[in-house]
């Protein structure tokens, strides 16, 4: 439901996804829609392979109120054979130059499934690093099971900026990366009961350095938990983040807008 007076900013969203066509009549097209009549103004689409960062590109070219993330996920990046991957990282690099790119990602570590290839994933995390330098623009990192090694490779690039996606360290991590001069980005988690370490990293973050995002359709938040998530759940969010803040939800979802604003150059 609208929020009258309120706008928000989905940092990160994937509308690629054909999940979407098993709960909102036109897809992805139609959620996207549903989400921006309720008071998503903005709205970043990720892409996680060459495919969906594509695809990515071709929302924002529909929509004019959505922007477009490119790059290849670490477990995506396991499943492209050897001899295609200096291929598929160029096809990224071709793809920022267009007018609606505004970051490289989802890129990063991700630990979690078993089989994991930590340097493939090296490889295509540092590559894409350069990449986002080159190409002038901020990082979407995606990290899982793999908080030490993120920051270590992180910290070996100092001339990157980017943004924690779905941050899920501890405070004392959230107060490094801002220290860091990288943003924070907080998903339908921090509205769970037990998410303590989460809530205390939301409230950790600097002020400018805070951003909100979905997922979608990802991460639900509560009360949807168990649903496919899409962009007007936005508002649990940022409710809870404005929560453990002491803050209101008006005033956390502006103070989240114009940050994502200033993060993509908007």
């Amino acid at each position: 439901m609208e929020t009258p007076g309120i706008r928000y900013f989905d940092a990160h969203a994937h509308y690629n996804d054909r999940r979407f066509e098993e709960e909102f009549e036109g897809g992805g097209r139609g959620a996207l829609l549903k989400a921006h009549a309720e008071g998503v103004e903005r709205i970043c689409n990720v892409g996680s392979s060459v495919s969906s960062s594509e695809e990515s590109i071709r929302l924002a070219e529909e929509f004019p109120f959505v922007i477009a993330a490119v790059g290849i996920h670490p477990s995506d990046a396991q499943e492209i054979p050897a001899s295609e991957c200096d291929r598929a990282l160029s096809r990224i690099e071709a793809l920022c130059s267009h007018e609606k790119v505004r970051a490289v990602g989802e890129i990063g570590f991700d630990y979690h499934w078993d089989g994991t290839d930590k340097e493939r994933q090296t490889y295509f995390f540092e590559a894409q690093m350069d990449i986002a330098l080159r190409a002038s623009l901020p990082v979407v990192i995606h990290s899982r099971d793999a908080a030490g090694d993120t920051f270590d490779l992180i910290a070996r690039h100092p001339e990157n900026t980017g943004v924690l996606h779905s941050y899920s360290g501890h405070a004392e991590g959230a107060r490094q990366y801002n220290r860091m001069g990288w943003y924070l980005s907080f998903s339908g988690p921090v509205t769970y009961k037990n998410a303590n370490k989460v809530k205390e990293s939301a409230a950790a973050a600097e002020s400018r350095m805070l951003m909100i995002e979905t997922d979608c359709p990802y991460l639900p938040p509560v009360p949807h938990r168990g649903e496919i998530n899409y962009s007007g759940y936005l508002r649990h969010t940022c409710e809870a983040v404005a929560a453990v803040r002491g803050i209101s939800p008006a005033e956390a979802a502006e103070l989240t807008f114009q940050n994502a604003e200033r993060f993509f150059g908007l």
